[in-house]
């Protein structure tokens, strides 16, 4: 009766053994071929070699993986590999993405298929030297860089540094047609998104602020093209010389400061 049990526990070890094995396997792509009848990915196969050729990092040297260590899904490394960082190329098995970033499919400029490290987080961050990083992963791979002086660059807060406002694209000078449109354009960038109004100054140096009471001046405003960046147009639905020559100015304005840019609208000359 004891051997019988003895036995019966033998196989019950060797099919759990088996059934685990079979599991990581999937898992990880560790074997190639087919798992479980799931084909597996060639880009995701563990080395053929035994580990052979796979260079394990030194545990106590810092600048082995500058991104840290990760687990080694094909146990070839006693501590982990190297973590990827941001478009590296990449795998489940032996070419691990670092923490922060998973390992996604993209298509390449042929239209084939890639795998890529790509971060987690995608809103950008205020790094402790007032610049601003596209997302997480960036800030960590620029303190990375720095090797022992990581520790001097870290995030201030989430969202991009406090900046003044700038222009991006100014209003142009321009000649208009009497009874005819005229439509100037202001493009203004910065953290917090700048505002923007108008200002007009005419022939005779009064300035008032647009739109004003004039029912054929129309203002619209809107976030974009680019992110954290408005922008803002005054048309003149019907241009009489004697009311709307003058100098038109963009000021954008947030926290930091205020900035501005002007543009002159003069009759057009008959030819």
């Amino acid at each position: 009766m004891d051997g019988r049990r003895r036995r019966v526990s033998r196989s019950l070890f060797r099919f759990y053994n088996a059934f685990a094995l079979a599991t990581v396997l999937a898992a990880t792509g560790c074997g190639g071929g087919d798992v479980g009848g799931v084909p597996v990915a060639a880009d995701s196969q563990c080395p053929g070699d035994g580990c052979a050729a796979v260079r394990c990092p030194v545990r106590h040297r810092d600048d082995a993986c500058p991104l840290g260590l990760v687990p080694d899904a094909c146990a070839c490394c006693p501590y982990g590999v190297c973590g990827l960082g941001e478009a590296a190329a990449c795998n489940t098995a032996d070419r691990p993405c670092a923490d922060g970033l998973e390992c996604v499919k993209t298509e390449d400029v042929g239209g084939g298929v890639q795998y890529r490290c790509a971060c987690k987080e995608t809103d950008p961050v205020c790094g402790s030297d007032n610049r601003t990083y596209s997302n997480m992963c960036q800030l960590n791979e620029a303190a990375a860089e720095l090797g022992h002086n990581a520790t001097q660059l870290r995030i201030q807060y989430r969202g991009p540094c406090q900046s003044a406002p700038f222009i991006r694209s100014a209003p142009k000078n321009l000649a208009g047609s009497v009874g005819h449109t005229v439509v100037f354009d202001c493009e203004v960038n910065g953290y917090p998104v700048p505002s923007i109004s108008w200002r007009f100054t005419d022939t005779y140096g009064i300035t008032k602020w647009l739109p004003g009471d004039d029912t054929l001046i129309a203002i619209q405003t809107r976030g974009g093209p680019d992110r954290f960046t408005v922008t803002s147009w005054v048309q003149i639905m019907e241009f009489k010389p004697t009311v709307h020559t003058g100098n038109y100015t963009c000021l954008g304005s947030n926290s930091a400061d205020v900035v501005t840019a002007s543009a002159l609208l003069d009759v057009r000359k008959m030819v």
